[in-house]
């Protein structure tokens, strides 16, 4: 009874603060994604809608630039547009994915993930001449990010050798927060753990269990 309660009160958390959490499988390992749901709803659900169609199944990362980011997702049929979606809170930051486009309302499959901080590319920061939506963050695998940013590259940015993604799943949900919401608990935290079990303190952007006095455990992320 008392882990059926258990999973009671961690299915009415994560419905409460729940973000999608989508993994990328490529043929250099695994980058794990927590999507903004919350924040911009409408550019997460074109891109979970996609991903459930398996439409990024055997695409390839086309373009590929070192300290910069790594650009993916030009299947076909090419779907229709979306509308940008923008939040203040959200920014072009070292590990964030966002929408690739050719200009305002323009962005369809295709995306990148930020090998460095590319601020420049937010709708709201100098020199505000490129605009892309940010609609998530990589959780873990940001080290095979890197790799595929170092890949060696022709005259137009692709990689000489594939970079594939076999498959890109949504494989769960993760429980958002701001740290005010792990202090004003009203459950006494025994503590935080990673994936592997061992004790750890809230990380940003990082999936981590929370067990508690009563039992529960959540999997939570802290969102910068």
């Amino acid at each position: 009874m008392k882990v059926l309660l258990s999973l009671l009160v961690m299915l009415l958390s994560f419905s409460a603060k729940a973000q999608t959490e989508v993994a990328i499988y490529t043929n250099y390992g695994t980058i794990n994604l927590a999507l903004y749901d919350t924040i911009v709803p409408n550019t997460v659900n074109n891109f979970v809608n996609l991903v459930n169609q398996k439409f990024y199944d055997g695409v390839i990362f086309h373009r590929v630039i070192d300290n910069f980011m790594i650009q993916g997702g030009d299947g076909t049929p090419t779907p229709a547009a979306i509308t940008d979606e923008f939040d203040v809170s959200l920014s072009n930051l070292q590990g964030t994915i966002s929408m690739a486009n050719s200009g305002p309302n323009t962005g369809t499959c295709q995306f990148f993930i930020n090998l460095v901080n590319n601020t420049f590319l937010d709708f709201n920061k100098s020199p505000l001449s490129s605009k892309h939506p940010v609609f998530g963050t990589t959780i873990n695998g940001f080290n095979i990010v890197e790799n595929i940013g170092a890949v060696p590259t022709n005259g137009n940015d692709a990689p000489l050798a594939e970079v594939v993604m076999d498959s890109v799943r949504v494989i769960g949900q993760v429980l958002s927060l701001i740290e005010q919401d792990v202090e004003n608990d009203n459950r006494k935290l025994l503590k935080i753990t990673d994936g592997l079990g061992r004790k750890s303190k809230p990380t940003p952007n990082v999936p981590l269990f929370y067990r508690y006095n009563d039992g529960t455990v959540e999997k939570r992320i802290v969102i910068e």
